[in-house]
């Protein structure tokens, strides 16, 4: 059994000319939304042995505050250059790559292509666009990384900041 956490990054200071995309930080709300989706996946039971993130600012800090609420080393969270604003046929290429000795893998990155992976690893079109901070939490009886195809998933959670369990 393989299991994919998919996390958006919360909230983020808005772009302006100011401050090039890459560089932007979670806002005070991101900063909420990070802490309290981190404690819900823990309180889930999700328990992940890999952490992989964009390296934008705002992925990374949503990726430590996950990690340290799991008690996942920080360093050790892998930061991967394709995740920043890509589309779902460079997250699967970075899916199938995962180790092989890694259950449960949790992914922090940008829509549109979470939102399109989320989808398409579950075939579910009613999963709809992730707002920031949610929360996708999906599993697949499969051995290998490797053998991640679409469908194949099933989704076990789908949460955001302050909704009610029910989908967007």
């Amino acid at each position: 059994m393989k299991h994919v956490t998919i996390v958006r990054h919360a909230h983020a200071e808005k772009h302006d000319s100011d401050i090039e995309d890459f560089e932007r930080r979670l806002d005070k709300r991101g900063r909420r939304e990070a802490e309290q989706m981190a404690e819900l996946a823990h309180a889930m039971g999700l328990r992940p042995d890999h952490v992989v993130t964009s390296p934008a600012v705002r992925t990374v800090s949503t990726a430590k505050e996950f990690a340290r609420t799991f008690g996942f080393p920080l360093q050790k969270i892998r930061h991967d250059d394709r995740i920043y604003l890509a589309e779902r046929a460079t997250l699967v290429t970075i899916l199938k790559a995962v180790p092989p000795a890694c259950r449960h893998v949790l992914l922090v990155g940008h829509n549109p292509g979470l939102s399109r992976l989320a989808k398409w690893l579950s075939d579910d079109d009613t999963i709809g666009d992730l707002p920031p901070a949610a929360v996708c939490a999906l599993r697949a009886d499969i051995d290998r990384w490797a053998d991640v195809e679409a469908g194949l998933f099933e989704q076990v959670a789908l949460r955001w900041p302050d909704d009610d369990g029910a989908k967007p």
